[in-house]
């Protein structure tokens, strides 16, 4: 399956300014919640769409392994912190809990001109970081 294309952020960062990026891998412990967490990413897609502090989002679901990455960059952390602790993420996180292996989280940081931001970038970050 292919990754998401990347979508703008209502956050539109003047040039030069520093974004806060959150890398993460996220492995289901059962198929059986594939479906589970594709249903809620739809509904963290739309809460991502109006966040204020986004600058953009994407995601590379890799089902048949159960693996899920999320690539996102963001004003500040805080503006990543409150998304994550409010509105539909939230519910998800307490929906979700226990059907997690073991997540992997990586921050990192980026300027509006590495927009887009690179894939290839975001699995080594992981890996160097688990």
């Amino acid at each position: 399956m292919p990754a998401l294309p990347w979508s703008a952020g209502l956050y539109q960062p003047p040039d030069g300014t520093q974004l806060h990026v959150l890398t993460t891998n996220l492995p289901l412990t059962r198929y059986r919640d594939i479906l589970r967490f594709l249903r809620w990413t739809i509904k963290i897609r739309t809460q991502l769409k109006s966040t204020p502090g986004c600058a953009g989002y994407t995601m590379d679901a890799q089902p048949f392994s159960k693996t899920f990455w999320t690539l996102s960059a963001w004003s500040d952390k805080e503006a990543m912190e409150v998304f994550v602790h409010t509105g539909t993420h939230a519910a998800m996180l307490k929906d979700m809990a226990g059907r997690l292996g073991n997540p992997h989280f990586a921050d990192s940081t980026a300027t509006p001109a590495d927009l887009p931001l690179s894939w290839s970038e975001a699995h080594a970050r992981i890996k160097r970081e688990s």
